[in-house]
């Protein structure tokens, strides 16, 4: 018996690290990718001040690569469970004065005992509004320059 509940112990906490999602990669990179007008550099930076002005803490960036990854450190509301996202950015050329993105955000859930449950936010109307700022940054940025 108590092999048994030792078993379903360490299975939970496999399967709770687990990140999941109902999409297709077809479908959620459909969701997830975004073509923009700018170029590389703008929208680079644009992006890292969108992700800054919305309480993400900048955790790896390589400008080379496109690559930006950030959280915003775990929070908790009373009893609930305590909760951290987390963002993966890849910025990358798509032609003449355009690039394209994809971010991909992760809710991570503490569920004690060392354990995590991860999932990936596919909500469409949170990332068009990403999109739009960091639309609007690049756009900003640009009118600076002139």
């Amino acid at each position: 018996m108590r092999r048994n509940i030792v078993a379903i112990l360490v299975l939970f906490m496999l399967l709770g690290g687990c990140t999941t999602s109902s999409l297709s990669t077809m479908q959620r990179r459909s969701i997830e990718a975004k073509e923009l007008e700018g170029t590389f550099e703008e929208a680079y930076k644009a992006t890292l001040q969108v992700l800054q002005d919305y309480g993400y803490a900048i955790t790896n960036s390589d400008y080379k690569g496109g690559v930006i990854r950030g959280e915003t450190g775990w929070k908790s509301r009373g009893i609930f469970v305590p909760r951290q996202q987390e963002v993966s950015v890849i910025v990358e050329e798509w032609g003449k004065n355009r690039v394209r993105e994809r971010i991909t955000f992760i809710l991570k859930e503490d569920m004690g005992l060392g354990t995590q449950r991860s999932r990936i936010i596919e909500d469409p109307k949170v990332l068009q509004k990403f999109y739009g700022e960091i639309q609007k940054e690049i756009f900003v940025r640009k009118n600076l320059s002139k």
